[in-house]
C-alpha cells in the first residue's frame, strides 16, 4: 500500500470525522436543548428564529468539531511518519473519551439550564469538588435519569464516530518511508493543522468569543445558538487577572464616578432601635423573594406569617438582590461585596480575610459573641472558610446536630428543627453579659422542596415556602413570650431569588423582603427607599454606631449621604441596573442592552463593575 493511498484515507477520516461532530450538534444536541428548555423562552420558538439558532450555532459547532479532530489528526500525523503506529486503537480511546465528556458536557448543559438559566461554564467545577454538593438538590431518580442520559449519548457519538476508524484506517504493514516522502508529509498535516487552528481561532484580531454565536437580544435564543462545549471550554480560557477585566473608562474618571455613586457614609439621621447593642439573628431565607409575600405584592396565602409580622416589624419594600446565587449572596449579605458576573469570589479563600465582615466587625467593635447556624454541611462550595473569615467565631452545622434529626433529604436538616433549637439557644445566651450575633442559613425553600408540611399540595415550591413560614411564625412567638425578646433584632432576608416561571415581571424574582423585628426596634414602619442587598451591612452598622467604612459597596440609606438610590444586580456576565429612572438589563457578551437602554445607567454600571473587579485583584 503506497504512501499517498493510506495519506488519502486519512484525509477521508479527518473530513468524515469532522462532520460527524458538527452533525451531532447541528442535529442532536440543539433539537433536544431547545425542545427541553423552550418553557424557559418568554418568547416563542418560531420556524425563523429556530433558522436563525441553527445558522448562528453552527458557527461554534464546527469550531468544537475542529477540537475534537485536533488529536485524531496529530495521531494520524504520526502514523503517517511511523506506519507500523497502531493508530486505530489510540484513536478508538481518544474518541470514546471525547464522546463522553462531551455527552456529559451536553447533558448537564440542557438539564441544568431552566435552573441556572445560563449556558455551562468552568464554575461548575467548583461543585463538582463535594459530590454531595453537587447531587444534594436533586432526586435519586434525576441522577440515574442524568448518568442513563450521558451513557446515551456516548453510546451514539461511538456508534457514528468508531466505524470510521475500521473503514477509513485499514491496519497498514511496517515499511520504510523515504526521506522525500516525510517532507511532503510534514507540509500536508502542517496545512492541515493550520486549517483546524484557523477554524478554532477564528479570522478576528482576537479569539472568539460566545458572542459570535448571538444573534437578537434574547438571551435564550442566543444560548440555543451557543455550543455547550465552546462555552464550556471558553470558560476555562477566561482568567483571573480581575485588574484588565471589565476596565472600560479612564483611571481617574471613574474613581470620581465611583466616589459620586458610593459617596462615604455619614452618620444616620434616622434611629431605628432603642438600643445601640441588641442581640442579633440574621436569617438568611434560602430564595425568599417578593412573589411569595402578600405585603410585597406576592400571593399572600403562602406565607401568612411573614405578612402578619411585617405589621409588627421595620418592612423594607424596595430592596433588590445584589446577584443570582447562595455562594454571591451571603458575600453580598455579610461583607456587603457586590457580586461578579464571571466569578465568585468566595472561591478564592486567600482574598476571604481581606472582605469586610458584619460579624467581624460586631466582634472586633462591640464585643459581639458571633456564631452560624445550619442544617446542612457548610463545607459546601467553600462556606465554611467564607463563614470563618467574615467573623463568626463558632459554625454549627449538620454534624452538630443529633443524627436522628428528621432531614429533607441530601440538603440536611428540616428548617422547623433547627428553629426550635435556635430558639432555645437564643433565650440561653440571652442571660449572659455578652451581646452575640447569629447567622442563620435556612435550606428547607431549596430544590428538591421536600418538607414536612403538605398545606399547598398543587405545588411543591410554594408549598416549601409556607413551611418555613410556618416554622419562621412559631419561632417569633415562642421567643416573643421570653425575655430574651426584649434585646432582640432579627433581620431576615433571602439570599437570592428564584426563577419559578413568572414571566410578568422578569425582575421580579431579584426583588427581595427584608424584614426587621424584634423587641429593639423603636416602632413599627414601612421603608420604601430603593435600596441594594449590599446596603444591609452598613444600614445595620449605622443603626449601631459602629464604623464601616471598609464596606465601599454598602450604603448606609438612612445617612444624608445616600442621595441616589439604585440597585445593581449581576448574574452570569451580564447586570441589572435599576434606579429611579428605570431598569436596565444588560449583557456583557454581546455588550449590548437586552433591555432599557440608557446611557447614562449603563455607564454607572459599568463604572460599578471595573472598581469592582479593580478592587477584587487587591484583595
Amino acid at each position: 500500500m503506497n504512501t499517498s493511498f493510506f495519506i488519502t484515507n486519512h484525509l477521508i477520516f479527518l473530513f468524515c470525522h469532522f462532520c460527524v461532530w458538527t452533525l451531532f450538534f447541528l442535529l442532536v444536541q440543539r433539537p433536544i436543548f431547545c425542545l427541553y428548555c423552550k418553557k424557559v423562552s418568554k418568547k416563542p420558538l418560531t420556524r425563523k428564529t429556530l433558522m436563525q439558532i441553527f445558522r448562528h450555532g453552527l458557527y461554534t459547532d464546527v469550531k468544537v468539531a475542529a477540537y475534537m479532530t485536533a488529536l485524531p489528526l496529530l495521531l494520524l500525523w504520526a502514523h503517517a511518519h511511523a506506519p507500523h503506529f497502531n493508530v486505530n486503537a489510540c484513536i478508538m480511546v481518544c474518541d470514546l473519551l471525547m464522546a463522553f465528556v462531551v455527552a456529559a458536557l451536553c447533558v448537564a448543559d440542557t438539564a441544568l439550564y431552566p435552573f441556572w438559566q445560563f449556558k455551562i461554564e468552568a464554575s461548575v467545577l467548583a461543585y463538582l469538588r463535594s459530590l454531595r454538593g453537587a447531587t444534594a438538590s436533586v432526586s435519586t431518580t434525576y441522577v440515574v435519569v442524568f448518568i442513563l442520559s450521558v451513557l446515551a449519548g456516548t453510546a451514539l457519538l461511538a456508534a457514528l464516530l468508531l466505524p470510521l476508524v475500521g473503514w477509513l484506517l485499514p491496519s497498514i504493514p511496517a515499511k520504510t518511508i523515504p526521506w522525500g516522502e516525510h517532507i511532503a508529509i510534514a507540509v500536508v498535516y502542517l496545512f492541515l493543522v493550520y486549517a483546524l487552528f484557523c477554524i478554532i481561532r477564528g479570522f478576528h484580531r482576537r479569539p472568539d468569543t460566545p458572542v459570535y454565536s448571538y444573534f437578537c437580544n434574547t438571551p435564550f435564543f442566543n444560548h440555543c445558538a451557543v455550543n455547550p462545549v465552546f462555552n464550556f471550554i471558553y470558560s476555562l480560557t477566561v482568567n483571573d487577572d480581575f485588574a484588565h477585566q471589565f476596565q472600560t473608562y479612564d483611571k481617574t474618571f471613574c474613581e470620581e464616578k465611583f466616589t459620586q455613586l458610593y459617596p462615604p457614609n455619614t452618620s444616620p439621621d434616622t434611629s431605628l432601635l432603642n438600643t445601640q447593642r441588641p442581640n442579633i439573628l440574621f436569617v438568611v431565607w434560602e430564595s425568599l423573594f417578593s412573589h411569595f409575600t402578600g405585603c410585597l405584592g406576592g400571593k399572600p396565602e403562602v406565607m401568612p406569617q411573614f405578612d402578619r409580622l411585617a405589621k409588627e416589624g421595620i418592612l423594607f419594600t424596595n430592596c433588590w438582590a445584589g446577584s443570582w446565587r447562595t455562594d454571591r449572596g451571603l458575600v453580598c449579605l455579610l461583607s456587603g461585596y457586590l457580586g461578579q458576573p464571571t466569578t465568585t469570589v468566595i472561591r478564592y479563600t486567600s482574598k476571604l480575610p481581606h472582605l469586610p465582615g458584619l460579624p467581624r466587625t460586631l466582634r472586633d467593635q462591640a464585643g459581639y459573641d458571633t456564631t452560624v447556624v445550619h442544617g446542612g454541611q457548610l463545607s459546601i462550595f467553600h462556606k465554611s472558610d467564607y463563614y470563618w473569615a467574615s467573623g463568626h467565631d463558632r459554625l454549627v452545622e449538620r454534624k452538630d446536630f443529633p443524627a436522628d434529626a428528621p432531614t429533607g433529604g441530601k440538603w440536611g436538616i428540616h428548617d422547623g428543627y433547627i428553629f426550635s433549637w435556635l430558639a432555645d439557644e437564643i433565650v440561653r445566651k440571652s442571660e449572659g453579659d455578652k451581646p452575640f450575633y447569629i447567622t442563620f442559613q435556612t435550606l428547607s425553600s431549596h430544590e428538591p422542596f421536600n418538607v414536612p408540611y403538605h398545606r399547598i399540595k398543587e405545588d411543591m415550591v410554594e408549598n416549601s415556602f409556607a413551611y418555613v413560614d410556618e416554622e419562621f411564625g412559631a419561632f417569633v412567638d415562642k421567643l416573643k413570650a421570653s425575655p430574651a425578646w426584649k434585646d432582640l433584632l432579627i433581620v431576615v432576608t433571602g439570599d437570592h431569588g428564584i426563577d419559578i416561571g413568572v414571566v410578568e415581571d422578569e425582575y421580579r424574582n431579584t426583588h427581595l423582603p427584608l424584614l426587621l423585628l424584634g423587641g429593639a426596634i423603636r416602632q413599627p414602619m414601612q421603608i420604601d427607599t430603593l435600596m441594594n442587598q449590599t446596603d444591609i451591612a452598613a444600614t445595620l452598622l449605622g443603626q449601631l454606631g459602629l464604623p464601616h467604612d471598609d464596606f465601599i459597596f454598602s450604603r448606609d440609606v438612612f445617612a444624608p449621604s445616600y442621595t441616589y438610590p439604585f440597585a445593581f444586580h449581576t448574574y452570569t456576565n451580564g447586570f441589572i441596573f435599576r434606579d429611579a429612572t428605570g431598569v436596565t438589563h444588560y449583557d456583557n457578551v454581546s455588550q449590548t442592552a437586552i433591555e432599557g437602554h440608557d446611557p447614562q445607567r449603563e455607564e454607572n454600571a459599568k463604572v460599578i463593575l471595573q472598581t469592582l473587579y479593580t478592587d477584587l485583584s487587591k484583595r
